[in-house]
């Protein structure tokens, strides 16, 4: 489909250029991040669903002070 449709949608012609990111595994080292930030933020699984979820406006605000108005919560 990709194929057929690519050289009249631009989305599908840039999915097809980068379908070889799905394909190969990709390593990264966050070797400079480390080094910059001293620790790599995490935001526990929990919070990040619940962050989501408030924000797609599929579940109500909790008066939990674990999200921050902004919707982010990095937590080290």
């Amino acid at each position: 489909m990709l194929a057929v449709a690519a050289p009249f949608n631009t989305t599908f012609r840039e999915l097809r250029e980068m379908r070889y990111l799905w394909r190969e595994p990709i390593r990264m080292s966050n070797t400079r991040l480390v080094a910059t930030l001293g620790r790599e933020p995490h935001t526990p699984l929990d919070d990040a669903i619940e962050a989501t979820l408030v924000g797609l406006g599929c579940l109500a605000p909790s008066s939990s002070p674990r999200i921050q108005a902004s919707g982010s919560s990095f937590t080290s």
